[in-house]
């Protein structure tokens, strides 16, 4: 992969999540990453996040099933906005609108948290930021099952 695409990848990224409603001032949330999890037995095309409000966006161009596509950044504020993810498989094209991060139950302040992006069967998914322990690096990669 080229280093401009990997540049570009990381700005839109950080444009996505400095984008993504704030959080009271007292227990700000900040994002360091981004990992598209393809829990499926079949390839993943072409899987893209966008945040309309802002016109951000990143892709991941194939992920192999049950592997995960992952990407870090310069931490940024959490600030809720919805996203689109859309991806390719099987034949078919699937796109998931107005989709909403599922925050931690008790975020940690002055700890990054990694957006996890699951992408399941016949187009389900599912969207959180999670927090790893303060002994680990702030990108958590999802094992396989």
């Amino acid at each position: 992969m080229s280093n401009n695409y990997y540049r570009l990848c990381c700005y839109l990224l950080a444009l996505f999540v400095s984008s993504c409603a704030e959080l009271p001032k007292s227990n700000p949330l900040t994002v360091a990453g981004l990992t598209f999890h393809n829990t499926t037995s079949t390839p993943i095309k072409n899987a893209r996040l966008s945040v309309s409000k802002t016109h951000g966006m990143v892709a991941c161009g194939f992920i192999l099933p049950h592997k995960e596509c992952s990407t870090t950044f310069p931490q940024r504020q959490y600030q809720g906005n919805a996203i689109t993810v859309s991806w390719q498989q099987a034949g078919h094209t699937w796109t998931s609108t107005d989709v909403y991060v599922q925050l931690p139950e008790y975020p940690i302040p002055n700890r990054p948290a990694t957006a996890i992006i699951t992408l399941g069967d016949n187009g389900s998914i599912s969207a959180r930021l999670i927090q790893p322990p303060s002994d680990t690096p702030s990108t958590i990669l999802l094992q396989s099952e």
